[in-house]
């Protein structure tokens, strides 16, 4: 009788006889690993962009920075990182979700009726100064963003960039320091409409309560916080338009929470609900949203006739719209429509309109889709998964209620919760695919195994067990 020799043990046989049987080996890193195919320098250009957008060095340090377009300068470097490492291993260079397909759409249509308007060097600034760089960026995060991991530090930057603006707008409350009489952002830019301001906290406050009851302990209690010092901050900026998004974002987060965590939520809404009724008063700017007529200032006034106006332009130039950023010389006193939805229709034409309502509303079913998928799974990606598909959602809609009283189409408010909403799907996606294909893997692994047990030729090499 012949023992066994080292070739027949099992440990050889499936080494040497894996794709034999089809079962798939690791294979080495490939030639570009050493030079930062994953994007990893490119992530990091553009983390450091979104610090700078939150942090406006050249507003907050004139001094320092002056004009130098220190966050243009790294755009197109973190840009650049980018397609030298997708072109140096042979990828793509980006996806095409219906998103990214409609906001180029709007780019287009921005391009093509610059001639046509009053002012093309309005539609130009618009372009340049804000909205090229919304597109750029808005691919990097879809295609940068692929693992939970990035998905969190940039979400937890955010937050605390945030919180930063937040805390600094609560102590020039307490101090008295009103513009004009509003609290404004501290470092101006974007922020230095209070209205705006506002809007950009209240978005933040869905995604801080997704990461607090993602997590546990000590996180939970941070991000409940920043949750709650958002709130109170939008709530001073007396915006009638982030106190109803605010509204509608609780709303969503109540309805789209899981039963357990209703009771909490009642008891945050009742808390709220407390805290606007010590700020609001008598004479508050917020308790003209339910009496209009009773705004002293004549704002609400004066917005239902710009209303009016923009309704009649939009309907006028639903074909060719009047361009970009060129809605003012149409309007009442050079005013803006203070509503997203009239302006992007009057100036980029209903073609415009449908594909900016499709870039707010196609994240909502994959978003869902994902909800009902991963709720009630014990692991921690499907924890994850489920909250943050629930926050996104509240953020939109929160957008979609400031957007119809605030001209907030070209800033950055809105893409960047659609771009988290496309790599959370995406990454998502991708680790279903590879749960999938392993587990087809092993079932046909153990199909030819068994097969090879049946027949008898498990071994490759013949064991003669007489003389």
């Amino acid at each position: 009788m012949r023992s066994p020799t080292e070739n027949d043990k099992p440990g050889i046989l499936f080494r040497r006889d894996a794709a034999t049987w089809g079962i798939s080996r690791e294979e080495p890193p490939g030639p570009h690993a050493a030079i930062g195919v994953d994007g990893s320098l490119a992530f990091a250009g553009l983390y450091l962009f979104t610090f700078l957008l939150y942090a406006r060095p050249n507003e907050l340090w004139p001094g320092i920075f002056g004009a130098f377009p220190v966050t243009k300068i790294v755009a197109v470097a973190t840009a650049l990182a980018y397609w030298a490492s997708m072109l140096t291993a042979g990828r793509p260079i980006t996806i095409w979700p219906l998103e990214v397909r409609m906001l180029l759409l709007m780019v287009i249509l921005a391009v093509l009726f610059t001639p046509f308007a009053i002012s093309p060097q309005d539609s130009v600034d618009i372009l340049s100064d804000t909205f090229f760089k919304i597109v750029l960026i808005f691919v990097l995060i879809i295609n940068l963003v692929t693992s939970h991991k990035r998905l969190h530090s940039m979400l937890k930057l955010m937050l605390i960039c945030g919180s930063g603006l937040a805390v600094g707008a609560i102590r020039d409350f307490l101090a008295g320091r009103y513009t004009k009489g509003r609290i404004h952002g501290a470092v101006g830019g974007m922020f230095d409409n209070p209205n705006d301001f506002a809007a950009a906290l209240a978005l933040l406050v869905p995604l801080a309560v997704a990461l607090a009851l993602s997590n546990k302990r000590l996180a939970r209690l941070a991000y409940g916080g920043c949750a709650l010092l958002l709130s109170i901050t939008v709530l001073i900026t007396s915006s009638r338009s982030a106190f109803l998004g605010l509204m509608a974002l609780g709303g969503v987060l109540l309805w789209r929470l899981k039963p357990r965590f209703v009771f909490a939520w009642i008891a945050a809404g009742l808390l709220v609900v407390a805290v606007v009724i010590v700020m609001i008063g008598s004479g508050n700017r917020l308790s003209t949203i339910f009496n209009p007529a009773s705004d002293e200032t004549g704002s609400a006034q004066e917005r239902r006739l710009i209303l009016q106006r923009g309704a009649l332009v939009a309907v006028r130039h639903s074909v060719i719209g009047i361009g970009m950023g060129n809605f003012h010389h149409y309007s009442i006193q050079e005013k803006v429509a203070h509503n997203a939805y009239l302006e992007v229709w009057a100036e980029l034409g209903m073609a415009g309109l449908i594909a900016y309502m499709t870039l707010i509303l196609a994240p909502f079913r994959s978003l869902r889709d994902l909800e009902l998928k991963t709720a009630g799974l014990p692991d921690e990606m499907s924890r994850h998964g489920y909250y943050l598909g629930v926050g996104l959602q509240a953020t939109l809609a929160a957008y979609i209620v400031c957007s119809f009283f605030g001209s907030l189409q070209y800033q950055w408010y809105l893409y960047y919760p659609v771009a988290f909403a496309i790599s959370l799907r995406t990454i998502h996606g991708s680790e279903s695919s590879k749960a999938t294909n392993t587990a087809v893997k092993a079932e046909a692994a153990g199909e030819v195994l068994w097969s090879q047990v049946v027949k008898g030729t498990l071994w490759p090499d013949k064991v003669s067990y007489g003389r």
